[in-house]
């Protein structure tokens, strides 16, 4: 299993269809953009996060800044700004033996949950799952054990080289970069790219610290390989 996951995925980033656009970070006014969901993909490049920094501006293929991430590697928080300095999210995270619980935020930490990512380290068998509200939720009131995720992150997320899937598409997918400590990000068309860059980044801090923490290295080793279970109850919002 370990071994498919690190083999790179030759399936085209196919996006979300037109009739059902991934939607769900706002634009700000102040932004030059007028949607993050559009017709054609889009290829972004970033720095992978460390112990020392996660700070860093996200840009494009021609190198203009698109958003700027900052946050802490102790605290395993993220804020992301847009290209005009307005917050678009925050991340916040609980963490477990094996498993991160991450929360995607509208705005500064006051606001409500857009997103519930799930990771299950298990080195390069760790997996993603992301659940996505609807309609913004309080924290405490974002249960997901009885859903199945809208999202599945898989591969192999510690060299950068992992795709997210939803209804069976590819959506986005991450990759090695040629330049130096970097990595590109392709989202499909009519995918969320603040969305998905927000996920993208959360998961790479999320997955770096487990992967430095004696605890969760202990329980990979002598655990159990990663089963890909999923929640009986079939709803989902």
């Amino acid at each position: 299993m370990g071994a498919s996951n690190s083999k790179p995925d030759k399936v085209p980033v196919l996006g979300s269809a037109e009739e059902n656009p991934l939607s769900i970070i706002p634009v700000f006014r102040t932004s030059l953009r007028e949607s993050y969901t559009v017709s054609k993909k889009t290829v972004l490049k970033l720095k992978p996060n460390s112990i020392l920094s996660v700070e860093s501006n996200i840009v494009d293929t021609r190198g203009f800044y698109v958003f700027r991430k900052t946050g802490s590697f102790l605290s395993c928080c993220l804020e992301f700004s847009d290209d005009a300095g307005n917050v678009l999210a925050t991340v916040e995270n609980k963490i477990r033996c094996l498993e991160t619980t991450a929360w995607i935020k509208l705005g500064d930490s006051s606001g409500d949950v857009v997103a519930t990512l799930v990771h299950h380290y298990r080195g390069k068998n760790s997996k993603v799952f992301i659940y996505i509200h609807q309609d913004p939720l309080p924290l405490e009131e974002t249960e997901c054990s009885r859903r199945n995720p809208n999202i599945k992150v898989v591969g192999d997320i510690g060299s950068h080289q992992f795709y997210f899937k939803m209804a069976d598409k590819k959506i986005a997918q991450v990759q090695r970069s040629t330049e130096n400590q970097m990595y590109s990000l392709e989202v499909g068309p009519n995918t969320d790219i603040a969305f998905i860059t927000i996920c993208t980044a959360a998961i790479d801090l999320i997955h770096l610290r487990s992967s430095l923490t004696p605890l969760d290295l202990c329980c990979c080793f002598f655990g159990s390989e990663f089963i890909d279970e999923e929640p009986e109850d079939e709803e989902t919002d």
